[in-house]
């Protein structure tokens, strides 16, 4: 399968004008509890609505302008640090983790209560637009991207969220869609029950209304009730299509933050009941309520990718302004962030060969064809021992499978893993520590990397010492990893953080990459 330029130009278009679309249409209504039955847009759209879904999106591609494929978790995470100004919620605890030295995807999980929420399926498009027809690389940046704020079901929605939209460069049918998107995420995890949940209430005849409220007494979603039960705004008075409302005793309260798994249910109900129509689809996805302009917004994408900009209504498309207002964002010349959906379009498109060389071909006339990887169904793959050829096609199955306890780092030579204790970052005084450094050998030849820990506290215990010698073979030795564990005993803590350096030499080379390991001292802690 190939998609030309042309094509592949219009799909971009319509994911984002669907995500503007979606986004101002549910932007009155976030954050409140309700079920409305809107079916346009209600407030006065002359202007562009600024919304953060669209702002963080743009921050990375600036890091993606600037960084190329060099951009994993940490390069991610210093841009957030640079230009994203928004300090609330999970967006917040991510920066200032990172500003403490705490590395992702640790810095997305450590004290964050809203780990589990919003704030990084929404931002997934970009990755889509990049790897168009790659599920597998989609979802590999996506939890590049949602570990330096998330874990667990926040980091499962994106990946989830990623996949299909990549998926859809190439597949329009729904059902399998879903199952691409579904087989990057664990079997048991909530965005997956929430999913099943829907599909099942739609097989057994269900009202979306009925879809909505079971969602809700399995998943339950707190967003919602950060305004609580909608009254109408300055900007959209209640009226017959979104009326003032009561909470609802049926609705079981939830854990504070516990909110993708929702989210990826109602985006389900509003694509399933839609039928295929894109109005309807994206206005019941807003009409059940809680987190509005980012379930509206993500399925409008969604939809935009299959039908192109040619495809969208034209209700849609000219109710809504193409420029791009942004309210997160430290705006400087190095940012640069585009000022309309066009200009964003464009730049993205330059950015494809880059990112998707491997299934991007320049064509005679300067455009180009993207060709769809062989599957889109992810096999599941360990997370580490990766042969090199695997690795090198970049079908990174073992990037998802790390978990939030795992420091993943691409050098030139080779892939470094950190993986913390169930502690991770935090060391208490007396209490034995463990990390366990592992290696993928990325060159096709042997060779003997150095381990040395600089700048270690004095008193602290290292068991086997402070350097370390492995070797890494090539895949056709039979594997190409090797790791070893490093143990220590922290004692006479009387600082608040503590870092050390860990330096690795290649030997009979002259590379030497250093990694600063941050931990934060626990005693005491009641979150963490």
């Amino acid at each position: 399968m190939k998609l030309d330029f042309q094509t592949y130009y219009d799909k971009v278009k319509g994911c984002y004008l669907g995500k503007n679309i979606g986004g101002t249409l549910g932007a009155p209504f976030e954050c409140y509890r309700g079920i409305y039955d809107v079916d346009r847009f209600m407030q006065d759209v002359s202007s562009p609505v600024p919304n953060d879904d669209l702002d963080l999106q743009l921050v990375w591609l600036s890091a993606v302008e600037h960084e190329g494929r060099k951009i994993d978790s940490t390069v991610l995470a210093e841009y957030w640090n640079m230009f994203i100004a928004a300090v609330i919620s999970e967006y917040g605890t991510g920066k200032n983790n990172f500003n403490m030295g705490i590395l992702p995807p640790l810095s997305g999980y450590m004290r964050n209560p809203n780990r589990d929420s919003n704030g990084a399926w929404i931002r997934t498009e970009i990755w889509a637009c990049l790897c168009p027809g790659n599920p597998a690389l989609a979802a590999n940046y996506a939890y590049y991207d949602a570990c330096v704020d998330h874990a667990n079901e926040g980091v499962y929605a994106a990946v989830f969220i990623a996949a299909i939209e990549s998926a859809a460069f190439f597949e329009k049918d729904l059902h399998k869609l879903v199952e691409i998107g579904l087989s990057y995420i664990p079997e048991d995890c909530a965005v997956r029950g929430a999913v099943n949940l829907i599909f099942d209430c739609y097989k057994n005849g269900d009202t979306w209304q009925e879809a909505r409220m079971k969602l809700f007494k399995a998943f339950p979603s707190s967003f919602g009730m950060l305004l609580g039960p909608w009254k109408g705004t300055d900007d959209v008075v209640a009226c017959k299509e979104c009326p003032a409302q009561e909470l609802d005793s049926e609705i079981p309260e939830a854990v504070h933050g516990y909110d993708a798994p929702w989210s990826m249910g109602a985006i389900m109900i509003g694509w399933l009941y839609g039928e295929g129509d894109f109005g309807k689809s994206v206005c019941i996805a807003n009409n059940c309520g809680e987190d509005t302009d980012c379930t509206a917004g993500a399925l409008a994408a969604i939809l935009g990718i299959i039908l192109g900009e040619k495809g969208l209504p034209d209700k849609w498309k000219k109710g809504c302004s193409d420029k791009i207002a942004t309210c997160t964002l430290r705006i400087d010349w190095y940012l640069d962030a585009p000022k309309s959906i066009s200009d964003l379009c464009a730049r993205i498109v330059k950015q494809t060969p880059i990112i998707s060389n491997q299934k991007c071909s320049i064509m005679e006339n300067g455009a180009y064809e993207i060709t769809a990887a062989d599957e889109f169904v992810y096999k599941k793959r360990k997370p580490f021992g990766l042969t090199f050829e695997e690795y090198r096609q970049e079908d990174f199955g073992g990037v998802i499978a790390c978990g939030h306890d795992t420091v993943r780092k691409k050098y030139r030579a080779y892939t470094l893993l950190v993986k913390f204790d169930e502690d991770l970052a935090l060391v208490k005084e007396g209490q034995a520590k463990k990390l366990t450094v592992s290696f993928l050998n990325q060159r096709f030849m042997p060779q003997y990397l150095t381990i040395r820990l600089l700048e270690v506290p004095e008193d602290w215990e290292f068991i086997g010492g402070t350097e370390r010698c492995i070797g890494l073979e090539q895949w056709h030795g039979g594997y190409n990893d090797n790791g070893v564990e490093i143990q220590f005993i922290p004692r006479n803590l009387n600082k608040g953080k503590y870092t050390f350096i860990l330096e690795i030499a290649d030997n009979g080379k002259f590379d030497k990459n250093y990694l600063p390991i941050t931990f934060i001292n626990g005693e005491g802690l009641i979150r963490y």
